[in-house]
């Protein structure tokens, strides 16, 4: 099996490509394949999610919280380790499982594992010390390596037609062709490495991280069409065809390793997340997470697999699920992610275990010492991040930088848990935080958020409070206004505040949602329909948008066209627990009795806890004979109320 990953590749970028017949690796794939959207995580940093892919775990789970960490003895900052990682990547445990395995480049890799066959670590690229397992291919592998100088002006046309006639002198210019040497290089050295080892060495599992297409994005993101109105036009002209060209790049390596592992291979390859694009781009200034947008891309090919189909609802935490299932590998009852049974022609079983994470504690091997040039290659990976716009450039002060990195990564552990649906634990790092560092906005807002979540009108207002004094012209401002007047059940207010901030980021879907969701409570139907309508004409994949519809449609005697919204809610987000509810209803209404019960019982496998779900049993199941079955259910909603069990809440 062949994993390959595109950091922040996007359907929406690539589909017009396709149609274009300039990716054909990839239509290849496609066509004979299944595909879709990849759901990411709501902290959009790759180190994360990339580590959640390979373990199917979320950041709380596996432990990798942010780009960098300090050392053991708190001297230093560092990348963050693949010692950090508490969890078992996927060629941990298939290599326990007697299979061979290569790694070329996964974030958080270093210092390289033994996993049967080779591991190539993401420091291999500023040459350090260690960056390879064995430790006698470093050498071989070594001589592979692409250095910038070797990336030729005869390349660069390729991506820059009008490169002779580029003012080079200007710092700007200089600035994207040097960034863009650099990136290519280190794309050329992955690829080489990651075919070397495919062509020569023994492998049962092969994985190869790419990420070009995020960091020449960062770069060059802002030229691609259409033009944005602060890129002068002979800039536009110049560099408007640099990404469609990293993408064909993409392609063309593609082609090479899909020759490499050969006809009956199964290929998984999948993004992280998407990238902005169009009018939805960021203005300057912006940070760059702020960039990337919630879907990447899955591409599913080989033996089992069914061909020219959209596959709905996957997320970046079923990966590493899937992988272990097509070798048949158990997989982890305590792995967040599921398998993604329907893209496969015949569902496969699949053994479980409870977890693979004792034997891997086990089979840790000690840390090993510092090897002569870590420090100097740390430092050279850090430089890096700072180049890309990750992380903050070094400042000399040693504790300042140490005490920043731990903040960021309990930012990154706050906000995972909130995603996670640990609000309470989240608002109590997130006001500690704040409270801490109280001239941090993004504190501040997470304060706000997470007091959102845990219906805590006081801890929203003490966010809302902190931000305001700190920039009271903030984005965020209206929009935690709108949400604190949400939580009050103050609609009046709450629609005035989400209107103001939809006024201001007229392209954001989920704040068009937000608008919606009040008209539901305010049971204005027509103009709830028409708020989700303007969502998911922003993306049709949001899955508030069409819940919305499947609540809003049938109030207006369109149950059908509700029930067909609910089903498409449900493609695409599969755990919305109110997504099911909300079909059930609409097959009651339709008398469908059945098919309701089953939504009723998906959404209670979801929330166990649910009165309201248990009730519609309770009404629905007498129409099916099933009597016992229903008094149940009613006594359970019963029980529930009567002991204040705190119950979710749906429109």
């Amino acid at each position: 099996m062949l994993l390959i990953g595109w950091d922040a590749a996007d359907w929406q970028i690539l589909h017009p490509l396709l149609d274009a017949g300039k990716m054909p690796h990839l239509r290849r794939l496609v066509e004979g394949g299944v595909s879709g959207s990849l759901r990411t995580l709501s902290v959009l940093l790759s180190p994360l999610i990339w580590t959640s892919i390979a373990t199917g775990k979320r950041p709380p789970k596996h432990g990798v919280l942010g780009f960098v960490e300090p050392t053991e003895d708190q001297r230093a900052l560092r990348p963050v380790q693949s010692t950090t990682r508490r969890v078992p990547a996927l060629w941990n445990i298939l290599h326990a499982a007697g299979l061979r395995c290569h790694a070329v480049g996964w974030y958080a890799s270093h210092p390289p594992e033994a996993i049967g066959g080779v591991c190539v670590s993401n420091q291999f690229f500023v040459d350090a010390p260690g960056a390879v397992q064995p430790a006698e291919l470093s050498a071989s592998l070594a001589d592979l390596r692409v250095a910038p100088s070797e990336i030729t002006d005869a390349w660069l046309t390729d991506f820059i037609p009008s490169l002779p006639a580029l003012n080079r002198a200007h710092p700007e210019t200089q600035r994207l062709l040097e960034a863009l040497r650099l990136r290519l290089a280190e794309c050329a050295t992955t690829h080489a490495i990651a075919t070397a080892l495919m062509a020569e060495e023994p492998w049962d599992f092969c994985t190869v991280f790419y990420d070009t297409i995020d960091t020449l994005g960062h770069e060059f993101m802002p030229y691609h069409p259409p033009r944005l109105p602060d890129v002068p036009p002979g800039t536009f002209a110049a560099l408007c065809g640099v990404m469609e060209s990293v993408y064909r790049l993409h392609d063309a390596m593609l082609g090479r390793l899909l020759e490499l592992a050969g006809e009956d291979c199964h290929v998984l390859l999948v993004s992280d997340h998407g990238f902005l694009n169009g009018e939805r781009r960021p203005g300057p200034g912006a940070g760059t997470a702020e960039w990337h947008r919630d879907q990447g891309i899955l591409v599913a090919h080989g033996p089992g697999f069914r061909r020219d189909s959209v596959l709905h609802g996957a997320g970046v935490l079923d990966i590493a699920p899937t992988v272990l299932t097509l070798f048949g590998v158990p997989v982890g009852a305590d792995m967040d992610g599921r398998v993604l049974l329907n893209a496969f022609e015949r569902p496969p079983d699949f053994p479980r275990i409870d977890s693979h994470d004792p034997a891997f504690a086990r089979a840790l091997p000690p840390a090993a010492p510092a090897a002569p040039g870590d420090s100097g290659a740390a430092l050279a990976a850090l430089r890096q991040l700072a180049e890309l716009g990750y992380i903050e450039e070094p400042s000399g002060d040693l504790q300042r930088d140490l005490d920043l990195a731990l903040r960021e990564q309990q930012f990154n552990l706050a906000a995972s848990l909130f995603e996670a649906g640990d609000p309470r634990a989240a608002l109590a790092l997130a006001e500690q935080l704040s409270t801490g560092s109280p001239e941090e906005r993004r504190y501040a807002i997470l304060w706000a958020q997470c007091g959102v979540a845990a219906r805590d009108p006081a801890a929203v207002a003490r966010g809302l409070e902190q931000l305001e004094r700190l920039d009271p012209g903030h984005r965020q401002v209206r929009l935690l206004r709108g949400l604190l007047a949400d939580l009050l059940n103050d609609l009046p207010a709450a629609l005035q505040h989400f209107r103001d901030a939809a006024a201001h980021a007229p392209h954001d879907p989920w704040l068009q949602s937000r608008l919606g969701r009040v008209h539901l409570r305010l049971r204005r139907w027509s103009d709830a329909e028409a708020a989700f309508r303007r969502a998911l004409a922003l993306d049709p994949e949001q899955a508030e948008g069409w819940y919305g519809l499947s609540v809003a449609l049938p109030r207006q005697g369109r149950v059908e066209e509700g029930l067909e919204a609910g089903l498409n809610a449900i493609a695409f987000a599969p755990e919305s627990f109110s997504s099911h509810f909300q079909v059930g209803a609409v097959l009651a209404r339709l008398g469908w009795f059945e098919r309701a019960v089953q939504a009723f019982e998906i959404c209670l496998s979801i929330v166990p806890h649910f009165a309201l779900a248990h009730r519609y049993l309770a009404h629905v199941l007498p129409r099916l004979g099933q009597v016992a079955r229903a008094r149940s259910h009613r006594a359970t909603a019963a029980r529930l109320l009567a002991e204040q069990v705190p119950q979710p809440s749906v429109d």
